[in-house]
């Protein structure tokens, strides 16, 4: 064939001829396909920015408005396939959703953002959204992975010189180290975000700068330095002032509240905790934090023993929880208000309130179980999803580049030189497309393996926090028992029982008050999750009692001295020699923390 093309010089001209009037075609159709078409990503991409701008400076002010417009620009943005845009919407959603609740939905968002944001190279968004990841596991109270987090934010924000972002860094620092009880270095944080917010001096970081205030005066009022506690709420309330904030109110107010009742000023106290609660209404007579400030009202009753007044607030509390579903308020509730009626001696509501609350702590934990599975069994189908979009993506710009190589080929056998250098090109391309699907393979297995290590570890942490409830729970359903055993006691002394109920009621209540029985309940669940601890700790240590090993147990599972020493009725000073007990046993260092050993068990 190429003989006989070369030898009619008519069809070599003809067929040029039509070659080029193909090629003209084709760049006047693409050149009207893609320019009203580059003129709507325009315009598209100006309203991306608007609506981004906009979230910045007030997604804070009204979560309804905020969550429809990244909603608008998560469609612009799929419609547009811009998935840096789209990694920006998604970081948007989870830090609405985290500000007005704590729930694992927001983790997963982060998540996929945080993906796309790393395949976009886009440093200033990376380090946002692990701000947002690092903000989420502070709230869980995994402060290490917090940590980690945060770290790779002042890393960024060091590298690409962004203040505003370093400022978060050593904000969420400051958050971690008071929580720690680490207090001086928290405040040393917390200044350092001071001071780059005050040389930004600009007015979009207010809401930033007041949380910032509101949390060095947490940090004071933690260590009992009330005077500089309130001196730094006050300057909060005064940025508060400026940006007309109903949540940043009410968290100064309920700050404020806590310093005065510190100080015996329970008035004032109240009056800041009912300024609190009045704000709280222009966020929603419905809102988690409306409720939770009934509930901290009902609180301060109780321990004012004013028993109607904190009756009163419970019940308002519980109307809110009972509107809105919010079961972990309606189960704090219920402990509260069986508290209550404990004092005040009616035991049958006080064992009427806890057996709900009992109901609920089951219900809240199987439904935070089954939500935590479905957000991760979402986010690892989203991420498989988007890597299989991005594979067709990529196959169809192989067959693009593979049409236009057809067209430079058809034109190349003017030369056989040009047809072989041409051949060679599109084989090492080809090859280069085949290493670089590989690779994204296997960084798309790497990433699907992480999530799944992320899951079991947050398993392992809702059974941790499982086993400490049920610990709890047992303590409290004890105390209640007590209570109903000494009033059987004194009601039979005073004939108002006879024999036989006495009889049944004490044998019900020694059926049920069973501390062994408790112990072995706990014990069996406790080595559902983590199997063989108790045999590796004995490898270890064969001098360990049965109650040391009790005691590190309830350390594996992140108890504190004050909730261990309640469950085993004993004395907190009994739990520190305790400690020291074990710790002279297992021969371990100064620099070695009792909870890190056993925790690596």
């Amino acid at each position: 064939m190429p003989v006989h093309f070369y030898k009619k010089p008519v069809i070599v001209a003809g067929s040029v001829a039509f070659l080029v009037i193909l090629i003209i075609a084709l760049f006047f159709l693409l050149y009207k396909n893609h320019t009203p078409q580059k003129e709507q990503y325009k315009s598209e991409k100006k309203q991306l920015s608007e609506i981004f701008a906009t979230l910045d400076t007030a997604y804070w002010r009204n979560e309804e408005r905020s969550l429809l417009l990244v909603k608008k620009a998560i469609q612009i943005s799929k419609k547009i396939a811009d998935s840096n845009a789209l990694a920006e919407a998604l970081y948007n959603k989870a830090r609405i959703i985290q500000r007005f609740e704590i729930n694992d939905s927001g983790f997963a968002i982060n998540n996929q953002a945080l993906a796309m944001a790393e395949k976009s190279h886009n440093d200033t968004l990376i380090a946002k959204i692990k701000g947002n990841i690092g903000f989420y596991y502070f709230r869980k109270g995994n402060f290490y992975l917090s940590t980690l987090y945060y770290t790779d934010v002042e890393n960024i924000a060091a590298k690409i010189h962004d203040d505003y972002l370093m400022a978060k860094a050593l904000a969420g620092f400051g958050s971690i180290h008071t929580e720690m009880d680490d207090y001086k270095k928290a405040v040393d944080y917390y200044e350092r975000a001071i001071q780059k917010f005050e040389e930004m001096n600009n007015k979009g970081y207010l809401y930033d700068f007041c949380g910032v205030y509101s949390g060095i005066g947490v940090t004071y009022l933690y260590s009992n330095d009330l005077a500089k506690a309130n001196f730094y709420e006050m300057k909060a309330l005064e940025k508060a002032n400026q940006l007309q904030d109903a949540d940043r109110f009410c968290r100064i107010f309920v700050n404020l509240g806590c310093i005065d009742l510190q100080r015996g000023k329970r008035s004032s106290a109240l009056n800041y905790f009912l300024k609190a609660l009045n704000y709280s209404k222009q966020i929603s007579e419905y809102s988690l934090m409306h409720g939770t400030i009934f509930q901290d009202l009902g609180v301060y009753y109780l321990y004012g023993k004013e028993y109607d007044e904190a009756d009163k607030m419970l019940n308002q509390s519980l109307a809110v929880s009972l509107g809105r579903g919010y079961r972990n308020l309606e189960r704090q509730n219920m402990l509260t208000l069986s508290e209550v009626k404990k004092q005040q001696k009616q035991w049958e509501k006080a064992f009427k309130y806890y057996v709900r609350f009992k109901e609920l702590s089951d219900s809240v934990i199987n439904v935070e179980t089954q939500k935590k599975i479905s957000d991760y069994q979402w986010e690892i189908k989203s991420q498989k999803k988007k890597y299989e979009e991005e594979l067709l993506l990529k196959k169809y710009n192989i067959q693009k580049k593979r049409n236009w190589m057809l067209i430079i080929l058809i034109i190349s056998v003017i030369t056989i030189a040009l047809v072989v250098r041409k051949s060679l090109k599109k084989s090492v391309k080809l090859q280069r497309y085949q290493n670089a699907y590989l690779q994204e393979k296997m960084e798309s297995d790497e990433k699907i393996n992480a999530l799944e290590k992320l899951r079991y570890q947050s398993e392992i942490e809702a059974k941790n926090k499982e086993l400490a409830t049920s610990s709890i729970q047992v303590v409290t359903k004890n105390d209640v028992l007590l209570a109903i055993d000494e009033l059987a006691d004194k009601s039979y002394k005073g004939k108002q029982i006879d024999d036989t109920t006495y009889d049944n009621l004490k044998k019900i209540l020694k059926e049920n008050l069973n501390l062994d029985k408790d112990w072995q309940q706990f014990k069996k669940m406790f080595e559902q999750v983590h199997q063989d601890f108790f045999i590796k700790l004995k490898q270890i240590c064969p001098e360990l009692t049965e109650n040391e090993m009790r005691l590190c147990a309830y350390l594996k599972i992140n108890l504190q001295n004050k909730e261990i020493a309640k469950i085993l009725n004993v004395n907190p000073a009994t739990i520190a020699t305790n400690r020291y007990h074990i710790r002279k046993k297992l021969n371990l260092n100064k620099e070695t923390g009792l909870e890190n050993f056993i925790r690596e068990i």
